[in-house]
């Protein structure tokens, strides 16, 4: 029998970890336009030579990608807005990943590759860059990817989980096609999201007893 709200509002662990998660989010979004223009952008980076990406020439791909990472995790919550552990799953994960992403992109700092378009999201524009909407040091490891890649793993339903699946994959090439991002920026984002989903699903069965 799947869990309801009432189920999990009524569980004090579901409770502290949606309050503390929910706290952490808001942090995030507090530090992160002054850590980026103030940590990131001053601090020297190594730039990559890719040989995957040297197989396309740039192309500018931001409407199709702005549409995709709103897109698809709006239709994950939209199927499963009933699913108390689903949401909080996702939220938890959201909030590990990046700050994780946070530690990487200051422990592994690189600089924008050769032939950037920038990407136009007005939305991380503003929230997360503090209106600097040129900032092109948020590389390793992809944000846009792990986003997509959390609402794939937490998802159940098959065909909801493969157009999931095929808008995560596509964000990632089409990043790497606008070189936004490196191919080692995606392929980390797919592997540390993997390890965070599955460390948390696992806390969440120890400690989350609801019936």
């Amino acid at each position: 029998m799947q869990v309801t709200w009432k189920d999990a509002v009524s569980n004090k662990a579901f409770n502290v970890y949606l309050l503390l998660n929910i706290i952490a989010l808001i942090g995030f979004i507090v530090i992160l336009p002054g850590y980026f223009n103030n940590v990131i952008q001053p601090k020297p980076g190594i730039q990559l030579n890719d040989w995957f990406m040297n197989l396309f020439a740039p192309r500018d791909w931001s409407n199709i990608i702005f549409i995709i990472i709103f897109a698809a995790p709006a239709l994950f919550f939209i199927a499963n807005f009933k699913n108390p552990l689903a949401v909080l799953l996702s939220l938890q994960c959201y909030v590990i990943v990046n700050y994780l992403r946070i530690a990487s992109i200051y422990l592994f700092t690189l600089e924008a590759p050769d032939g950037l378009i920038a990407l136009t999201d007005p939305f991380l524009a503003k929230v997360a860059y503090g209106g600097n909407a040129v900032f092109v040091k948020d590389l390793f490891f992809s944000g846009h990817t792990s986003t997509l890649a959390i609402v794939y793993f937490i998802e159940k339903k098959k065909s909801l989980k493969t157009i999931l699946l095929i808008s995560t994959l596509l964000v990632g090439l089409l990043l790497i096609w606008q070189r936004v991002h490196y191919s080692i920026d995606i392929l980390g984002a797919w592997v540390i999201t993997w390890l965070v989903y599955k460390a948390i699903q696992r806390l969440n069965s120890r400690t989350l007893f609801i019936d």
